[in-house]
């Protein structure tokens, strides 16, 4: 069994560590030693993941009709007081998202909205959630727009909420785009490979790498919600073969512009599988995240739903195992591997995760099991697409990059109803 593996560097032990009494009277939350594979068989401590960030230092979030003043007045003691946002492919529905959350974080300043397609209408037409009588909404730009009004300053982090290969085409037609802003957070799958410089987004895998990143690639959805379910597992050197994926999905997840596929008549009452294998995208993104948690190679399937409903991932992940653990084993070391993790929620034995739990909240939801003697994992998740698998992770990435708790101006609660 190989030795646990840790990016993102190590937390202090339990040995060093403070107890986790002194850590909550000093605003940071505690952590824990994860408990890792001994060569006899039994459960060892092992070096924990990348540190959580300290909860208690977090200003709550904020809502919409919370005056900016005020907001101003909770933000952390020396921290950047804002970053001027432009939003390029605002009309799309994370480009809708993020604009929500960043009008309700006191650190972020939403001054660019910009869609070719609807270029020249009112804000409150593109982003027909948000009430701009608490709010000022920028007028909606065409993207040609953006280098003049980077070069007049009106933003310096610039957030890509555009389809799948729209960004890299964008940013070779106009590199002073791409080069200029101080940061850029990417929402599709363009650079999740690694290229072009950017730094892959799973902060609970890559915590250290986003803080000192300028250009971040977000995760897609799926693998969020995969590695999430994996990575203990993962970092632990527990996996024994191919891991199978099989997930339900919200129609969100397949973008704002009509399609047959995806409309009412045609999802409505039933659920449909589609690109079943290993031809779907997010097949290779899963495959890299797990190579890097694991240190070798682990082969995934997938089985990819729609379902009828507007948002959320319902995920099951099944893994062969190296060694063979009980129930509890696997419980307690996911549980203490996510020990003061903000959005990553361990469900109690006999509870299992709910989309509906988690709607509209930077959350994740897991509970994991063995089967088959042992010799089986079984990780199930639940996020929403929108938020912890696209928009809200993109604020989490921003806050770490700008030195802002991790947590700053998230949902971390759920709208079941």
């Amino acid at each position: 069994m190989s030795a646990p593996h840790t990016p993102g560097g190590p937390r202090p032990s339990e040995a060093t560590a403070p107890t986790g009494t002194e850590r909550l009277a000093s605003g940071v939350a505690p952590t824990i030693a994860v408990a890792g594979r001994a060569p006899g068989g039994r459960l060892a401590p092992a070096a924990a993941g990348p540190a959580a960030p300290p909860l208690a230092a977090s200003a709550p979030a904020t809502t919409l009709a919370e005056p900016q003043a005020a907001a101003a007045a909770v933000r952390p003691d020396g921290a950047r007081r804002h970053a001027r946002i432009a939003v390029l492919g605002a009309s799309g529905y994370t480009g809708q998202e993020f604009a929500r959350l960043a009008l309700a974080h006191p650190g972020l300043e939403l001054t660019v909205l910009s869609s070719r397609e609807h270029a020249g209408r009112p804000a409150a037409e593109l982003l027909p959630g948000l009430d701009p009588r608490i709010h000022t909404l920028p007028a909606v730009t065409d993207p040609a727009a953006l280098p003049g009004l980077l070069e007049q300053g009106a933003f310096d982090t610039l957030v890509c909420c555009l389809p799948h290969g729209a960004w890299r085409a964008l940013a070779a037609e106009v590199p002073a785009l791409a080069r200029l802003p101080q940061r850029i957070v990417d929402l599709s799958s363009d650079h999740r490979d690694g290229s072009g410089g950017y730094v892959y987004g799973l902060p609970e895998a890559f915590r250290a790498e986003i803080a000192d990143a300028a250009r971040v690639a977000n995760p897609g959805c799926y693998p969020t919600a995969a590695a999430l379910a994996m990575l203990p597992a993962a970092e632990h050197g527990w996996i024994g073969g191919p891991a199978m994926v099989s997930a339900l999905s919200g129609v969100s997840g397949a973008g704002r512009s009509p399609a047959l596929r995806t409309s009412f008549v045609e999802l409505d009452g039933g659920a449909a599988f589609y690109r079943v294998g290993v031809e779907h995208a997010h097949v290779a993104e899963m495959e890299r995240s797990l190579a890097r948690l694991a240190g070798s190679a682990v082969e995934v399937a997938f089985a990819p739903q729609l379902a009828p409903m507007a948002r959320g991932i319902l995920l099951t992940a099944t893994l062969p195992l190296a060694s063979a653990l009980t129930p509890l084993e696997v419980q307690a070391a996911y549980r203490e591997r996510y020990a003061g993790e903000p959005f990553v929620r361990m469900l109690d034995p006999g509870q299992w995760p709910e989309t509906r739990v988690v709607r509209a909240s930077n959350r994740c939801d897991l509970a994991v099991t063995t089967v088959h003697g042992g010799r089986t994992l079984v990780a199930t998740a639940a996020l929403d697409n929108l938020v912890k698998g696209a928009a809200g992770q993109a604020v989490q990435n921003l806050n770490l990059m700008l030195g802002w708790p991790e947590n700053w101006g998230l949902p971390a609660h759920g709208t079941p109803w």
